[in-house]
């Protein structure tokens, strides 16, 4: 196989000095398949440029550090001189930054924000105030339930959307900081499967949810088929904790006809996930004809294709409106609208 010197450098380019990741992490962090982002770290591995921690499924990797190093392979120096940072600004924080280290660690409050931001060489006065930016301006895009409205930013590319409205609990990525806090959290909730992450992640919409719920006055609630099977499956957990709200489920079901079940993530086009959605969710439920609204849940949206999809089965089966909700997405955040506020 030939590769690339620009991928393997995307790749590289993703990890700072300290930063231990697994192929899933990498994958979505350059927006490529993890077949092929598998086969970089193998060539990357052999070019004894990134070295593997573990085996089988909790394989992570981490840079070479040698002494011949790189601009990718420096160590950053710690800024020696840290401006003052508000006691208002620190309690802020203390709230809504959440990060996990590489080894596992949780990283909040305000000294999360700075261990954090020192491990980076970055000065910590004006990531907090890069930090609360971010955060103020998503506040004032949110409605009375919590929720961002997302339908503006939602399936450009599709030939047509068959979601009425689209809300997130919270924007995926942070601009530099990558994943805010709920993402970090329901990401690795997914990834380690634990019980109590799960518990917390769910926590943190619930609230949003049943707001939602009773402002619409939905007939049924419809969970987005998950692709690959855990013991402790986040969006099962959650329809078990959605019951208590009263409504009846729709009946979606994943099947695949080759009995090879294909992950969306590991999809690379926008393209392939619509087929993919297209040919391998159902709508499965007799009592379909009596739910005219229908509130869609998933976890997180990449491209939207299979939510968009599935919206597209339930309206062929005679739904009149589907509404989408998913613990985080993407809207279109820049340092201009950051700025704004």
């Amino acid at each position: 196989m030939a590769y690339k010197f620009q991928s393997l450098q995307h790749i590289l380019d993703v990890f700072t000095w300290k930063d231990i990741l697994w192929a899933t992490e990498i994958a979505e962090l350059t927006e490529k398949s993890t077949v092929i982002v598998h086969k970089y770290l193998k060539e990357l591995v052999t070019q004894w440029k990134l070295q593997k921690i573990g085996i089988g499924p909790g394989t992570k990797y981490t840079m070479v550090w040698t002494e011949q190093a790189t601009k990718y392979e420096q160590k950053p120096e710690l800024p020696k001189n840290l401006s003052q940072v508000s006691y208002q600004d620190k309690k802020l924080l203390d709230d809504i930054f959440l990060k996990f280290s590489p080894e596992g660690n949780i990283l909040k409050w305000f000294e999360g924000l700075e261990n954090w931001c020192q491990e980076r060489g970055l000065n910590v006065a004006e990531k907090v105030i890069a930090y609360i930016g971010i955060y103020a301006h998503l506040q004032k895009l949110k409605d009375h339930c919590w929720l961002l409205d997302a339908k503006t930013s939602f399936g450009h590319d599709f030939d047509a959307v068959y979601i009425d409205q689209v809300y997130y609990a919270d924007q995926y990525k942070w601009m530099d900081f990558w994943r805010g806090k709920l993402a970090e959290m329901t990401f690795y909730a997914k990834q380690s499967q634990n019980k109590k992450l799960i518990s917390e992640s769910i926590h943190e919409v619930i609230r949003s949810i049943e707001c939602l719920i009773a402002q619409e006055g939905y007939n049924a609630i419809g969970i987005v088929p998950w692709s690959i099977n855990r013991k402790n499956q986040l969006l099962k957990i959650f329809k078990n904790q959605l019951k208590s709200v009263g409504i009846p489920f729709v009946n979606i079901i994943k099947y695949y006809p080759s009995g090879i079940s294909v992950p969306q993530k590991s999809l690379k086009t926008r393209e392939q996930r619509i087929q993919n959605a297209k040919n391998t969710i159902f709508v499965d439920d007799i009592d379909i004809k009596n739910y005219e609204k229908v509130l869609l849940i998933d976890d997180f949206v990449g491209s939207g294709a299979t939510l968009n999809e599935t919206a597209k089965k339930l309206k062929q089966a005679w739904v009149k409106k589907v509404d989408s909700f998913a613990f985080v997405g993407n809207l279109n955040l820049s340092y201009e609208v950051i700025n704004e506020i």
